[in-house]
């Protein structure tokens, strides 16, 4: 598996060449890098069942959103959507459980959901930041079973799957969440998670492997 892994992603390898990985111990995206002759490229490990790729403080994005020219009305209904509690900075009353209030607030979903499906630009924007980063690969598994995908594959894939309903806000595949809205402190951080990572991943090497 490694040496497919390899060949594929330095098409310039050959049993003679030196293979040196080193880790990156900063919390950044790409957790090692390989470097194959001069060739050097990052890699994203992903391991386990989890499927949360990105956390963040919520007035960081929301703020990012601002930058990036996205309306106020689009802002406040993420805000009211991640709150959940009918306010935009978590200090209401929670009076109806997480489903039912995505179901009174469903038409405010409809504009967030289809706002970043028409804006192909700045959704894959949002993919850079939510999964991408510096990286060059993203691997989910283990050592003795893992598949990869790189980041142009994640970048087509996602903008396929763009305009799929969801009764969530997303950004194609990627869900946008609370970590907990019962948590003084969890509640003012968003996750972004891709279900069926390692699922759709592999569906992606494949198709590309056919």
């Amino acid at each position: 598996m490694f040496k497919e892994f390899l060949q594929a992603n330095f098409p310039n390898i050959n049993d003679n060449m030196k293979i040196t990985a080193y880790v990156n111990l900063n919390k950044e995206k790409e957790d090692i890098w390989i470097k194959v002759g001069k060739e050097k490229k990052s890699i994203s490990i992903k391991m386990g069942k989890t499927n949360t790729v990105h956390n963040e403080y919520i007035y960081s994005f929301t703020n990012y959103l601002a930058k990036e020219k996205v309306p106020l009305k689009i802002i406040n209904i993420i805000l009211e959507y991640f709150f959940a509690d009918g306010t935009h900075n978590g200090s209401g009353a929670r009076k109806l459980t997480f489903p039912d209030y995505k179901l009174k607030i469903k038409r405010k979903i409809k504009k967030v959901n289809k706002y970043f499906a028409k804006n192909e630009e700045l959704l894959i924007k949002l993919i850079k930041r939510f999964v991408i980063g510096k990286t060059d690969i993203l691997i989910h598994g283990t050592v003795d079973d893992f598949s990869y995908i790189t980041k142009d594959e994640i970048i087509k894939f996602l903008l396929e799957c763009k305009d799929e309903p969801s009764s969530t806000i997303h950004f194609s595949r990627l869900i946008f969440a609370a970590k907990s809205r019962n948590n003084p402190v969890d509640k003012f951080i968003l996750q972004i998670k891709w279900y069926n990572l390692g699922d759709e991943i592999a569906l992606v090497r494949n198709k590309k492997d056919l």
